[in-house]
């Protein structure tokens, strides 16, 4: 496993007389990581960080180094810096071609150079190289970034540094030269090897203007330092350090995360263009009527059951559709579609409507689901979906389940946003590694949303937070204007409004000239037959000054997102201008930097052409083979799949999960609790669980239209069936079994209730159909409840 972001090559002809699968494996050279430093400040709902990597070319010869990083598809990589012996070289932000012919002809002469460029088809890992990095030499590299922090469907404000570079599976429709960045390599590269301990080091600082309840972690153990007043804190990794096999996390959990917040950010005034205005930051939560949750859906689960999904990957992909499929309303129409280097439809004649039979025979299919089906050619499933028009009167909706590790995530942005008129498209993001570029770009070409879910999140309201966005009738009419003064002036960024989600996370940014206040904010539109109308007041604005004009630079990316997405030619020259003028690297333009005062190291490197593999370059490919990768490798825990930092590792064949209902599958995955070895039982008939316990014990016992009957009342209870039986009048025992159930999820899981708000919605929609009184059957369940 390898150091982050590190992809090295060493400019050495020589090869060994061993071969692999045919090709000769390069001879190996050493290059000494020494540290790796990561810095991080928070301020509010945004963070900058600066990553810090230090290295010694242990060698006698110049070597020649390509990096691979992982980055948040919606980071603005502003800076990058390197330092050879004590000598800094800063990069400029230039336009692509002529930055790769400044390094190109830089390295060629002899000179230290690096550049910085965004890869060609996904903007979510970062290419960087280092070239004649001087034998016995040290270099340190700098590069900076800034991201926004959004409040999750938990009130976690969640900062996630991606440190897995997971293995991208390369379509066959898709030529090695289409996914690889070979202008920069100079000449023939070998595998270096970085051999010894490295100290890894993550410091965080949070402050803003927030009150700080708490500051916890998927899986870090951290130390925390909090302010008397709260109102900041200081955060450090524990003395057991940081094992860059997953991504590091941390979740940031602010007092009110929901009160508007309104930052206005001073411009540069001897900048250009966004530069020198104000930037004001928008972020607040619109409230929607109740009446705009619409029946009418027909709801698509595309579900990846590549061999990359192997593991916690698929489990955390069966436990999500489970969740799903418990929570869809009756009426709507729904399909489940699996997809690997092939796919196939659970209903090959279309989709179904929801039903007691349609839903088993969704369930025994989850029963089944393995990650069992070869490659992620996710691109042909989606065209077939697109293939036949939605049905009339229903809104149609995708909700794709991946870990996203595909080259060709510009092709289905495209697709998708060419049907966003008539589709939306909804993502969830499988563990560590999957692929931001995918997961978010999607959601956002496809006027929905995103999750990103790890194996230790909040699954279940992470998932009903997502399906209550997508029974949300679409916004329409959307207007954000602005009262201010003097009038005019102002511009919103991206010009477009956002799509808005009731009750979700809104940013948005606005261009504002120096000399002008605003007095106020208003959101409006129409959502289905009813209008929503949301008003902010200008006093609440806090004004900032900061030097290196963070909300300016995530405007920048926010904007060049959209065009990128939009992918039009006319607005390639501002698409450059704008990346100019705030440093914001694009895929038009690279950051590249030239060591003018060493002297020229004494070689001249070949011109370098990736090798290619019998099915694919590199990363993945068709056939399933590998050639041995050029990387920076190092001793380290194995991970079961994919590479950390960007470095490779063989996939391995998909292990088989064990079986049992699909209850017993959720025990695997801990999206019972605390339940352990009760789970089980779910399954195997044994024991009874406790369901005052275990949420989704209670869930799974649901029927498809909403009710509990009352055996399983009496189960989740622990009352005796003579009691509940006899407890009162109705005209169903169905329906005063589910109210029982209800008034059981009040009591035991009211801290919870956003996680079964819409299982509840279900169930109260059935009572009403069976004609009982809703609220005089819950008074009388709540009191059985409370005498027993």
């Amino acid at each position: 496993m390898a150091p982050w972001g590190l992809i090295g090559r060493a400019q050495v002809a020589d090869v060994s007389e061993q071969t692999v699968f045919g090709f000769e494996p390069p001879k190996v050279h050493v290059v000494t990581l020494k540290a790796v430093d990561i810095n991080v400040t928070v301020r509010g709902f945004a963070a900058r960080v600066d990553a810090s990597l230090t290295y010694h070319n242990a060698t006698d010869n110049a070597l020649e180094l390509e990096f691979r990083m992982p980055v948040d598809e919606g980071a603005a990589v502003y800076k990058f810096e390197a330092v050879i012996d004590g000598r800094k070289i800063s990069a400029q932000c230039l336009e692509k071609k002529k930055a790769e012919k400044i390094y190109k002809d830089a390295v060629q002469s002899g000179h230290t150079a690096f550049l910085a460029r965004e890869d060609v088809l996904t903007a979510d890992t970062f290419h960087l190289a280092l070239g004649n990095l001087p034998g016995g030499s040290q270099a340190e590299l700098h590069l900076s970034m800034m991201m926004e922090l959004k409040v999750k469907t938990d009130g976690a404000v969640s900062f996630t540094l991606p440190t897995v570079l997971n293995p991208r599976y390369c379509p066959r429709d898709i030529s090695p030269s289409q996914h690889t960045e070979s202008v920069a390599r100079t000449g023939n590269f070998e595998t270096v090897i970085v051999s010894e301990a490295y100290t890894f080091g993550i410091n965080a600082k949070v402050q803003g203007g927030h009150v700080i309840a708490r500051i916890t972690s998927h899986h870090e153990s951290l130390n925390v330092e909090l302010s008397d007043d709260s109102m900041s804190a200081e955060v450090t990794q524990d003395s057991g350090g940081f094992k860059p096999d997953h991504d590091w996390s941390m979740l940031i959990y602010y007092a009110n995360p929901y009160k508007t917040h309104i930052i206005r950010e001073s411009g540069d005034r001897a900048g250009t263009g966004l530069m020198k205005d104000d930037l004001v930051m928008v972020n607040l939560h619109p409230e929607f009527p109740e009446e705009s949750y619409s029946h009418r859906n027909e709801i698509l689960f595309v579900v990846d059951r590549s061999g990359s999904m192997q593991g916690d990957s698929i489990q955390s992909a069966c436990a999500t559709l489970l969740l799903f499929l418990k929570s869809l309303p009756t009426g709507c129409y729904f399909n489940v579609i699996s997809f690997g280097s092939t796919h196939s439809l659970l209903f090959p004649g279309g989709s179904q409507e929801y039903t007691e039979e349609t839903l088993k025979k969704a369930l025994e299919l989850h029963s089944t689901i393995e990650a069992d089906m070869g490659g992620t050619e996710i691109l042909q499933p989606i065209k077939q979906i697109y293939s036949t028009p939605p049905k009339p009167g229903y809104a149609r909706q995708i909700i794709l389940l991946t870990d996203g590790q595909v080259f060709n995530v510009d092709q289905v942005k495209e697709l998708v946003r060419c049907h966003a008129h008539e589709t939306r498209v909804f993502a969830v993001g499988i563990g560590d590694g999957a692929s931001t570029a995918l997961v978010y770009g999607l959601a956002r070409a496809g006027h929905g949303r995103a999750e990103m879910v790890y194996q230790q999140d909040k699954l279940q309201l992470k998932v009903m937070g997502l399906v209550r966005s997508m029974l949300q009738e679409s916004a329409q009419d959307v207007k954000i204007s602005f009262d201010v003064d003097p009038p005019g002036g102002i511009k919103l960024i991206p010009k477009n409004p956002p799509i808005i989600f009731g009750g979700q996370h809104l940013i948005m940014y606005v261009r504002v000239p120096t000399s002008t206040e605003v007095k106020s904010i208003t959101v409006s539109g129409v959502v289905g037959n009813a209008e929503f109308k949301n008003c902010y007041s200008g006093s609440d604005i806090v004004t900032i000054h900061d030097e290196e004009k963070t909300l300016h630079r995530l405007a920048a990316r926010a904007q060049i997102n959209e065009w990128q997405i939009d992918n039009e030619e006319d607005v390639v020259e501002d698409m450059i201008t704008l990346s100019l003028a705030t440093g914001v690297v694009c895929r038009r333009t690279a950051l590249v930097g030239v060591d003018q005062d060493m002297k020229p190291v004494g070689h001249n490197p070949e011109q370098m052409h990736p090798s290619q593999s019998p099915g694919g370059w590199l990363f993945g490919c068709s056939s399933g083979l590998h050639i041995p990768s050029y990387s920076i490798a190092m001793s380290a825990p194995p991970r079961s799949a994919g590479f950390s930092f960007g470095s490779m590792s063989l996939p391995l064949s998909a292990q088989p999960r064990s079986r049992g209902s699909s209850f017993g599958l959720l025990a695997e995955m801990d999206v019972y609790g605390d339940m352990g070895e009760e789970a089980e039982s779910i399954s195997e008939g044994h024991s009874p669980v406790d369901y005052g316990k275990n949420l989704m014990a209670v869930v799974s016992l649901q029927k498809f239209d909403g009710s509990w009957i009352l055996e399983d009342a009496v189960k989740i209870t622990s009352l005796p069936h003579s009691l509940l039986a006899g407890a009162t009048m109705y005209k169903n025992e169905t329906s005063w079994a589910t109210s029982l159930v209800l008034a059981f999820l009040e009591t035991k899981y009211s801290a919870e209730k956003d996680e079964w708000a819409l299982l509840a919605n279900k169930a109260r929609m059935f009572i009403a159909r069976c004609g009982d009184n809703l609220e005089a059957l819950m008074v009388a369940a709540r009191k059985v409840l409370a005498e027993n």
